[in-house]
């Protein structure tokens, strides 16, 4: 590539040939007179052999060759020197111009005017100095002059061109000059010849040997033309295998290139070996999963760098190339492996590998690749344990639902049985607080379904200070930890289940205690605040109330603080690793947040965010001073538990109201419309949700509330936490009940039910 500074030169070496040439030329111009046909006849000729030029392939490029070096000389002889610089600038531009490769400029067609001229000049003035005579031919020229001459002219046309050429390619001169233009002297020296032989002729008139002389040159003129035919066809093969052979190059390169991308972009391991097992290559995924740059690795045996181990971790795994080779695949028993990665942690990895053939078929190496299935073989053993657990909340909330009829059974008789006024005070006693063990074991079978399902919250609004200060003041009882609660004066309502969320705070206070082996304190806050929109909390920014619950334990480490609220995990010997992730489940299932802070050394901060409720709070009930609300009418008991059935019409008897019993959900449907067919009908209905083999509760009321619009419907359900229970409106229940429950929930909630009823229907 030409720079600027030889662009310059180049600039400044054209111009000094062309003003030089220019000079020496209208210098001879005088020298023209008096010669008219004899000049014109050779200008004539000098010009016909210059378009007769034959064009010579160089190593860079063309150069030109043509016979009118014999017109100009013959021009030198005949008229002197100055008619023979006036022929040889016309020829140099016809040889320049006519029959071009390529369209030239107009300094470039001076330039081979003017190469010429200085030639001629130069040859011409050689002659004169080697004392030949010029302007006469009648005597032949000596030949030491004739000699001189041409040297001179070759000399001077190809040093010209030739220090052109390496000032603009940076080439030596010398070997730009060898290369290029020494092989074309003996041209210049056979013309000089044929010139000699035409003054000879002319000499002795025998012009018969003439045709002697111009036969030869004809032929001469003819070989050059075909030998450089020749020559440009060979350098054009040449050229063409040389173009195929650097498009050959330049597509293995884009081919190199295009699997180097595709192997970078591989997210598994790629590793290459010969025949003996030794590393040949390596992918960045298979560095990083050895350890081992490609540098480094390339040429080690393929177990020294890939260490493998069985799936348990039990024993050293060796990688089967011989056997890959010998089978063309992997043998299934070897595909999965385990592997030690270079920060220490045990990695699972599926092994692969095929034979490499060259292009004959003969085998030549083994390509393996190594897949990373950690995560893989983590979410399938999660799957195994997820299974396990939902298999386990299925016996789960079946035993809890029984269990809740068992209680509601109990509870009921107990009831009962207090309502006997002849009673001494202390069985009264006992009977209460037996009552409110059955009632407190309620919260203890709701936990167990919350467990078993993640429990679809029945919320409620409410305020939680309250409830937080007597589960954390229950969880530390009887503990060297001490506690602190403070609530907000003007603390915001929440919806919340009041079994989940005292659940949720009791396993984040008993791990803070478990946390403080030695005693310490558990501060819990309670306030308002405001989350602005975030990854975890899209959309408007949002009111929330923050329980934090803070102690001064050892601390989480960070690599186990992201993993807290997964399924199972644990670092304690007797955990289950179910506590944190149940509670995680409960507070995403209220809509809120439940996150983790911790410092090593320094304890653990959990913040549990509920969204602001702006329901009204109904004012928390005082214990009962009043009697039990009584009634009158006829209600329909559906429960396929007999005794649950039972209990519950003599709880209903005891206050006032006339019971029936059924069993499932379709004689219910028939027992209901036959009274209102006999002008009798129920007051209300107290359902189970559930029957099993037959209808339950909610389809019963569908049905029903075809025949009659105004049914009033009480549910009640062992699954205290089913999603109709929670949502029981929706679905047209007026009240419901959770099994077990108390008279006085069960006077309580019929009491108000049919009072609703009355207020929206007043001749009721």
């Amino acid at each position: 590539m030409q720079t600027r500074r030889t662009q310059r030169w180049l600039t400044l070496y054209v111009s000094s040939v062309i003003l030089a040439g220019l000079a020496l030329l209208v210098g001879a111009l005088p020298s023209l007179q008096g010669r008219s046909l004899p000049f014109v006849g050779l200008l004539v000729l000098a010009a016909a052999l210059s378009a007769l030029k034959i064009h010579v392939p160089l190593a860079r490029g063309w150069a030109t060759m043509s016979t009118s070096f014999a017109a100009l000389f013959v021009a030198m002889l005949m008229m002197d020197v100055g008619p023979a610089l006036v022929i040889a600038a016309v020829s140099g531009w016809v040889q320049s111009a006519f029959h071009s490769k390529t369209r030239s400029p107009l300094w470039r067609h001076l330039f081979n005017s003017m190469m010429l001229v200085l030639s001629v000049g130069t040859a011409g003035l050689t002659f004169v100095l080697l004392g030949g005579s010029l302007g006469s031919i009648d005597t032949a020229p000596d030949i030491g002059p004739l000699i001189g001459a041409t040297a001179a002219y070759f000399l001077t046309n190809s040093l010209i061109v030739s220090t052109a050429i390496a000032t603009s390619t940076g080439q030596a001169l010398w070997r730009c000059w060898h290369d290029n233009f020494l092989w074309t002297a003996p041209g210049y020296f056979l013309t000089a010849a044929v010139v000699f032989l035409a003054t000879l002729v002319a000499e002795y008139e025998a012009w018969n040997v003439a045709l002697f002389v111009l036969i030869p040159v004809a032929f001469i003129y003819h070989s050059y033309k075909v030998y450089f035919g020749r020559l440009h066809d060979e350098q054009k093969r040449v050229q063409a295998m040389a173009d195929l052979h650097a498009s050959a190059r330049e597509d293995l390169a884009a081919e190199k290139e295009r699997l180097a991308v595709t192997l970078r972009s591989i997210g598994d391991g790629v590793i290459t070996t010969d025949l003996q097992g030794r590393v040949t290559m390596l992918n960045v995924v298979a560095e990083q999963l050895t350890g081992r740059t490609q540098d480094k690795a390339i040429g080690k045996a393929i177990d020294d760098v890939l260490c493998l181990w069985d799936p348990e971790g039990a024993t050293v795994q060796e990688v089967p190339v011989a056997r890959i080779l010998e089978s063309g695949r992997m043998p299934e028993a070897e595909t999965n492996a385990s592997l030690i990665a270079p920060d220490g942690s045990r990695l699972s990895v599926n092994l692969t590998g095929a034979p490499m053939s060259d292009g004959d078929g003969q085998k030549m190496g083994v390509v393996l690749v190594v897949r990373d299935i950690t995560e893989s073989v983590r979410l399938t053993q999660e799957r195994v344990r997820a299974s396990k657990l939902e298999s386990l909340g299925v016996l789960a909330g079946g035993i809890a639902h029984d269990f809740n009829n068992v209680l509601t059974a109990v509870v009921g008789n107990i009831a009962l049985a207090r309502s006997d006024e002849t009673l001494s005070r202390e069985t009264a006693t006992w009977l209460e607080e037996a009552e409110r063990a059955c009632l407190r074991a309620r919260t203890l079978t709701h936990q167990l379904l919350t467990f078993s399902r993640g429990g679809d919250p029945v919320k409620r609004p409410m305020h939680i200070g309250p409830l937080v200060d007597a589960t954390v003041r229950f969880a530390v009882s009887g503990s060297n930890v001490r506690y602190g609660v403070d609530v907000a004066p003007e603390l915001w309502a929440v919806e919340a289940d009041e079994g989940q969320l005292e659940q949720v705070v009791h396993n984040i206070v008993l791990n803070a205690k478990q946390a403080m082996p030695r005693g310490g304190q558990v501060h819990v806050s309670c306030s308002n605040t405001r989350l602005s929109p975030g990854p975890d909390m899209p959309g408007a920014s949002r009111q929330f109330v923050r329980i934090s619950i803070k102690d001064q334990g050892v601390g989480i480490p960070a690599e186990h603080l992201e993993r807290i609220f997964d399924p199972y995990f644990t670092t304690k010997p007797s955990g289950t690793g179910l506590g944190l992730a149940v509670s995680h489940a409960v507070i995403k299932n209220h809509g809120g947040l439940l996150q983790a802070e911790s410092t090593v050394g320094s304890g653990t901060v959990f913040h549990i965010l509920l969204p602001r409720s702006t329901k009204r709070v109904a004012p928390v009930a005082s214990p009962p001073t009043i009697a039990i609300p009584h009634g009158k009418g006829r209600i329909l008991v559906m429960d396929d538990d007999r005794s649950i059935a039972t209990v519950t019409a003599s709880m209903l008897r005891s206050l006032g109201y006339t019971p029936d019993i059924v069993s499932d959900g379709e004689m219910a449907v028939e027992r209901y419309l036959h009274a209102m067919d006999l002008g009798d009908p129920y007051e209300a209905l107290v359902m189970d949700l559930t029957v099993p083999g037959g209808m339950g509760g909610a389809e019963a009321l569908a049905q029903l509330r075809e025949y009659d619009p105004r049914v009033c419907a009480v549910v009640m359900s062992g699954y205290a936490d089913t999603g109709l229970l929670a949502e029981y409106q929706t679905v047209g229940f007026g009240g419901r009940l959770a099994k077990p429950f108390s008279l006085r929930d069960l006077a309580v909630t019929l009491h108000d039910l049919l009072a609703d009823a009355r207020r929206r229907v007043p001749h009721l």
